[in-house]
């Protein structure tokens, strides 16, 4: 009785993975590109809660520096040089002519990005580290750290001060 429920089994079995695989390989509204018209606006720390706990400033500063990672990521995608020259520390030069966007503190330089998978990135890290902020995003396997320092002109923002790639 039971051999003959194998292959019935097993053609179910084929049946229903092959439903699940269809359904799930569809492309959901969520995972549809980003669109690279996305407007830019000055990403200003939150302000202090009224408990004024570590964890309220800290949640505030991955969420802003979070931001503004995805929006310099834009702006090299889309040479938007006007917005990445306002939002990179005095340390850091940009190269309109070659697209090349240069760390003198660390010595290192790097093309402006061309293309990012949204849909495929992964959060990987924050970390504070004395005044710099730390934002650790990563697509298969490249990993971007993203390295920040308070604007000191301007109290509530942040400055580019580095990207590093693997």
């Amino acid at each position: 009785m039971y051999k003959k429920m194998i292959p019935i089994m097993v053609i179910l079995l084929f049946l229903g993975g092959g439903i699940g695989f269809y359904i799930s390989s569809k492309a959901s509204p969520e995972k549809q590109a980003v669109s690279s018209t996305i407007e830019y606006g000055p990403v200003v720390k939150g302000k202090e809660s009224s408990s004024g706990t570590n964890y309220d400033i800290e949640r505030d500063q991955l969420r802003d520096t979070l931001n503004l990672s995805f929006r310099i990521i834009n702006a090299m995608i889309n040479k938007d040089y006007e917005y990445l020259e306002n939002v990179i520390d005095p340390s850091v030069t940009l190269n309109k002519e070659d697209n090349i966007i240069t760390f003198t503190e660390i010595n290192y330089e790097s093309k402006l990005m061309e293309r990012f998978d949204y849909n495929n990135f992964e959060f990987r890290g924050y970390m504070r580290d004395g005044e710099h902020i730390l934002i650790i995003l990563g697509v298969y396997n490249v990993m971007y750290e993203f390295k920040y320092v308070e604007n000191k002109n301007v109290p509530g923002t942040y400055l580019l001060k580095s990207i590093l790639t693997n």
